[in-house]
Order: structure tokens, then sequence, then C-alpha cells
């Protein structure tokens, strides 16, 4: 999934905060080597807590991953919090549905026409 465009104009968000916001509302966990490969972010701990910040709730999950050379690496498994959705609709400018899909929030994502404020 593209998570560097916003769906309303098609073009760049503007922000990078935006940009990983999109990211953790497709509803997957992040980490910082997936964050690094896929979000080009090298500090997604910062990101995370800027988004804390602005009033959204993560979940904090200390995971093992294979790094470099198969070598085992503890990171921690950030995960946007289900009741934190519906203010991150609001902060992206995108519409909130009234029933929330339960399976995928990417097609939502992607399909939404809410309007910039």
């Amino acid at each position: 999934m593209n998570y560097a465009t916003d769906p309303n104009t098609r073009r760049p968000w503007a922000r990078k905060w935006e940009r990983i916001l999109a990211a953790f509302l497709s509803g997957r966990g992040w980490h910082t080597l997936d964050a690094t490969r896929e979000l080009h972010t090298t500090c997604l701990h910062s990101d995370v807590s800027g988004l804390e910040a602005r009033g959204l709730r993560f979940s904090h999950d200390r995971i093992t991953v294979e790094g470099y050379g198969g070598a085992k690496t503890a990171v921690t498994l950030y995960t946007l919090s289900p009741e934190s959705y519906s203010l991150a609709h609001r902060l992206l400018g995108l519409a909130t549905p009234q029933n929330p899909p339960k399976g995928d929030v990417r097609a939502y994502l992607l399909a939404s026409t809410g309007s910039r404020a």
C-alpha cells in the first residue's frame, strides 16, 4: 500500500506525521525495521510520541525480530489503538464512517472522500 499520498487529493501528504498516521490507519502495527524500509523514517519512536501528543493512543509491545545477518533483535511494535481511529480520521481530514469497517481499514482509507479542514 502507498501511504505517501493523501487519498483526498492524490498528492503527497503535506507533513511527515500525516504520512505516518495514514500508515497506522491501515490497521497494521509498525516497528523500527519495517518503518525504515517502508515508511522511510528512522525515528519511529519520536513519530509515535508526536502522534500521542496530538491525543492518539498506541500500544507499545516488545517483540523479537530477525535483523541484519539473521541476528535476533528486540524492537517495539507500535499499533494504533481502536479508540483512536475516529480522532485519526479527523486529524487527517478524512470522513469517519458511521459503522467503521471491522476488517480492511485500508479499503476505507482509499475510498474516503472526506474534506480537508
